[in-house]
């Protein structure tokens, strides 16, 4: 019996166990399925652990369905359970906890599994974490702390905290290097402490929202290098892009350069009757940090749809776009323009924005750029936070909510990595993370050669990809893995049928 093994039991990885589901038939016949992780957190990830649910998971359920070709699975759980989650009567999105979002993806893997099961598929699991992955010529070796399994094929879905400690803070009393879980990470932390946020991105949002939810009265600074909030989630308006499609990227010459994009995104919202210029100029120029949270804010519900386009766009080939650009253009993005284009494509909540609206009028939230250092301050007594230009805050406490393009590993994952780069079975991406082949997701090694039984999924392939922290890259991404393993399998078995 075949064998696929499933590294990382997150919500990567449960992507990918809906994906082999739902492509169960198509697979030459039952397989056993090799699950390697700790049963705690299973299919969670970090993001959707069991935590407070005053912080919503970030898009509405239509778009993140467990199942790349069935949208309204998510929804159907929902309602099933009574949870509303479709928009209101004025088109405001409602959005899920994160932690009852977790419960879905914990429902979605058991169906999953039971429709493996159905299908004569074995299901065995190894309850701890890999610790190396070795090619033995026919297949992938697993090594666990206390034991090693052999499979045809296996699938890198390791993911987990991956947040720099840019300023060396880690260990530092009154620094808290990773605020997940929020009800657990934030519980000791006094009511009226003058806070530094580092970062201002969606990790940044959730420390806000959750702190709020505790009771703390003091203020909170976000200190960023870009000062720029994530933006403001608009109206809910069923949209499809006519320009931006997967048909006309196709017929375009590749590479393509930023240019050609913004042209394409021109001309996709001028054919809506929209402005684009506005929409550059609030991507690109934004105005400070409460001013434009302000202005989207009030201006969500308008009924230009415009943003909604491109947006949309982003989720529908947005990796595509990616794939297709300039290796130039492509740095350019990673060091100059990620912030600007990753609060344009994840907006936060209307419900979020109004709770930090509300803290601006409560004179309890600032958001700062330009931070350089973080530093303990005078005889070891709390942190001083500098700012280009010589200013700086005094705080007793410091979170950290980085969320930085050139992340590096998951901590718990750097053996493992480092032992298979080290057998010559992983390579590193110019851009960070694996080296994979890019519309496969074949591991490839460092002669250049794509691996046939190995192969990578998630934030480890954010070198290839760009849009690799949503659900629904993952499930896109997943869905290619389950193809490709169908047709390896396939092709193993002709010489047998001949």
């Amino acid at each position: 019996m075949p064998s696929i093994g499933v590294i990382g039991c997150g919500t990567v990885g449960a992507c990918l166990v809906a994906a082999l589901a739902a492509r169960a038939e198509q697979f030459a016949g039952p397989n056993e399925l090799v699950l390697v992780d700790r049963l705690e957190g299973r299919w969670r990830g970090r993001a959707y652990q069991r935590d407070t649910e005053m912080v919503l998971a970030n898009g509405p359920m239509i778009g993140m369905s467990l199942h790349h070709n069935e949208p309204e699975h998510g929804v159907r759980w929902a309602e099933n359970k009574g949870l509303a989650v479709h928009p209101d009567e004025r088109g405001v999105h409602r959005f899920l906890p994160r932690p009852v979002y977790g419960d879905y993806l914990v429902d979605g893997v058991e169906e999953a599994l039971a429709s493996l099961r159905a299908a004569g598929w074995t299901i065995r699991s190894i309850e701890e974490m890999a610790t190396g992955v070795d090619r033995d010529g026919s297949g992938v070796v697993i090594h666990s702390a206390s034991e090693t399994v052999r499979v045809d094929h296996a699938v890198l879905c390791l993911g987990g905290r991956a947040d720099n400690d840019v300023y060396g803070l880690r260990g530092t009393p009154g620094y808290i290097d990773d605020p997940y879980p929020l009800r657990d990470a934030l519980a000791q932390v006094p009511a009226d402490a003058e806070i530094a946020v580092i970062g201002s991105g969606m990790i940044a949002t959730d420390v806000l929202v959750a702190l709020r939810s505790m009771g703390h009265r003091g203020r909170v600074t976000l200190a960023s290098r870009s000062g720029l909030l994530p933006s403001v989630r608009r109206k809910a308006v069923p949209v499809r892009p006519s320009v931006l499609t997967a048909e006309t990227l196709a017929r375009l010459p590749k590479p393509l350069r930023l240019a050609d994009i913004g042209r394409l995104a021109e001309k996709e919202v001028s054919a809506a009757g929209e402005d684009f210029a506005a929409i550059l100029t609030d991507i690109m120029e934004p105005e400070p940090a409460e001013e434009r949270l302000r202005r989207q804010l009030a201006d969500a519900l308008s009924p230009g749809i415009g943003t909604q386009l491109l947006q949309r766009a982003v989720i529908d080939i947005g990796q595509d776009l990616w794939l297709a650009l300039h290796e130039g253009d492509k740095e350019r993005v990673l060091r100059t323009l990620h912030s600007r284009l990753w609060s344009f494509a994840s907006p936060i909540p209307q419900t979020t924005a109004a709770t930090l609206v509300e803290m601006y009028d409560e004179k309890r939230l600032c958001v700062r750029a330009g931070i350089e250092t973080v530093e303990r301050g005078p005889a070891g007594v709390g942190f001083r936070v500098r700012y280009a230009g010589g200013e700086d805050d005094r705080v007793s406490l410091v979170i950290n909510a980085v969320t930085s393009v050139y992340r590096p590993e998951p901590p718990a994952a750097g053996g493992l990595l480092g032992l298979a780069r080290t057998a010559g079975v992983l390579a590193d991406h110019p851009h960070g993370g694996i080296r994979v082949e890019e519309k496969s997701g074949k591991a490839v090694d460092p002669a250049g050669q794509a691996d046939e039984r190995l192969f990578v999924l998630g934030e480890l392939t954010r070198g290839a990809y760009y849009f690799v922290s949503a659900v629904a890259a993952f499930t896109r991404r997943a869905d290619e893995i389950a193809a490709s393993l169908t047709g390896l399998q396939a092709s193993a078995d002709l010489p047998a049928a001949h």
